[in-house]
């Protein structure tokens, strides 16, 4: 071997993150096999546990950082194939959960435009609820030939990471920016855009940086190696440093329940038993719930019914509008067709039980020809409820990847029937449940703040003609 060379593979440094992770919303990494019983069973290793493969989380990982650095800068730490192709400098373990409670959950197809499951659209899958735990390991072995300047990624820093930018330390600037992602959390699995597969650092992400041209920083290695000690963290991740990017359209809402609600959840307990109660709010631990999917499924069919009346009901226009928005399944049919990957991402809503209460109803089934009660049909369930109507309960968050101004336009008023209790979530909404009044809502798009606030109505506190001008744009005026 040629003395350059190997001068050139030398290790000069190492850069350790060992993580402590937790899953902050149901996830879903299929086996690919099913029991007969269970449609999707969850991905296990040998010993029966439930892991998050690193394959995953790189993927992830390697697309967040292309967002922020550009692809040619993050070949570099996650190598690539190409004719100019290196080898990966970035090690990511699997993360195997402990505590992992496995949970089933229903999934079902959303007719758009009658708003109700389609026929023998529905099927059943396991996942793991939130709560799991796991230590994720990421070591990021840098040799004599990274630092060289025709190998340095050329990269922007960010000013939220001051030291490495003075420093010129393109590899401290990847790196930290990495400890914020974790910090901040990731989705990763299937059905990350309804709100799965949220996993995210107990605590702030801790950078260890061993150098190896310093004999100090050779003898700390020695002992991580052999008693697993980590000293003198290089760098703490900041959530608050998380990048959104200006083409992305990020809204916050809250709002107040103004009448009872319920996702059914027919698993129920003993003493429900007892009282004949059939379906109770679905829950998760100890938390209400309200599954991404369901407030999904409902925007999804109030977005094809403004795009219908907008585009003169034109359904192949709003079916295509919608399939570039949130997405669409692979034809069975055309080996070809990859389908879609939504770009509108929901988070799960998790309500804690001292906030909205649960309590049973109990209701006669009606005789569809008569109109009339059916006799000894009475039937109850335990739905929630909110007592002070004023305050905000329940905060829905989400986020749409590469928003244009007809989209943002789209959302905009999807969120109006929101707020103003035209749009309800969850069963029975054809009763008068699941009504929802907006009380505050923060949006982030093209580099602009906006906040709607509750006033009676609906409220913007500036920049008004601007919202409107993306609601314009979306119905041609």
């Amino acid at each position: 071997m040629d003395r350059n060379d190997e001068n050139s593979a030398r290790i000069i440094k190492k850069i350790i993150f060992n993580i402590p992770m937790q899953t902050y919303s149901p996830l879903r990494i299929s086996s690919g096999v099913d029991d007969g019983i269970t449609d999707i069973l969850v991905l296990k290793d040998k010993k029966g546990k439930a892991f998050i493969p690193g394959t995953s989380i790189t993927g992830v990982l390697r697309a967040k950082m292309s967002n922020i650095y550009g692809d040619r800068a993050v070949d570099r730490l996650f190598g690539s194939i190409d004719d100019d192709g290196n080898q990966s400098m970035i090690n990511i373990s699997d993360i195997v959960l402990e505590n992992a409670k496995i949970i089933n959950r229903d999934g079902i197809k959303i007719d758009s435009f009658t708003g109700v499951s389609k026929q023998g659209a529905k099927f059943d899958f396991e996942a793991i609820d939130k709560g799991a735990t796991g230590d994720l390991y990421i070591e990021v072995t840098l040799r004599e030939s990274c630092l060289s300047e025709q190998n340095k990624p050329n990269i922007s820093y960010r000013k939220e990471h001051k030291d490495f930018a003075i420093n010129g330390d393109v590899y401290g600037e990847l790196t930290a920016t990495i400890a914020d992602i974790l910090t901040e959390g990731i989705n990763v699995g299937s059905l990350t855009t309804k709100g799965y597969g949220k996993i995210k650092s107990r605590e702030p992400v801790k950078m260890y940086v061993f150098d190896f041209k310093n004999p100090q920083g050779a003898m700390k290695w020695w002992q991580y190696l052999n008693e697993g000690i980590l000293q003198d963290v290089a760098y703490t991740g900041n959530n608050s440093v998380a990048v959104v990017s200006e083409e992305d359209f990020v809204m916050q809402m809250e709002f107040a329940l103004t009448s009872s609600m319920i996702i059914r959840d027919y698993d129920v307990d003993t003493d429900d038993e007892k009282e004949k109660i059939a379906a109770v709010q679905m829950k998760s631990g100890e938390d209400f719930v309200i599954p991404a999917t369901s407030i999904k499924g409902v925007l999804k069919s109030r977005a094809y019914r403004i795009l219908m009346n907008l585009n003169h009901h034109d359904e192949q226009e709003a079916e295509d509008f919608l399939d570039n928005l949130m997405g669409r399944e692979t034809d069975k049919n055309n080996k070809e067709d990859k389908g879609q990957k939504s770009r509108l991402y929901i988070d799960e809503v998790y309500i804690r039980p001292n906030i909205l209460h649960s309590k049973k109803q109990s209701r006669n089934r009606i005789d569809r020809f008569t109109g009339g009660t059916i006799d000894s049909a009475l039937f109850t369930d335990k739905p929630i409820w909110q007592t002070d109507k004023s305050k905000a309960t329940i905060a829905i968050n989400l986020q749409v990847q590469n928003c244009d101004e007809k989209e943002a336009g789209l959302m905009l008023l999807v969120m109006k029937d929101l707020w103003l209790g035209d749009l309800a979530i969850g069963g029975n909404k054809a009763i008068g449940k699941g009504v929802l009044k907006g009380k505050k809502c923060t949006i982030q798009y093209a580099g602009e703040s906006f906040l709607i606030q509750d006033d009676g109505g609906f409220h913007v506190s500036d920049n008004i003609d601007k919202l409107e001008a993306y609601v314009q744009k979306l119905s041609g005026e």
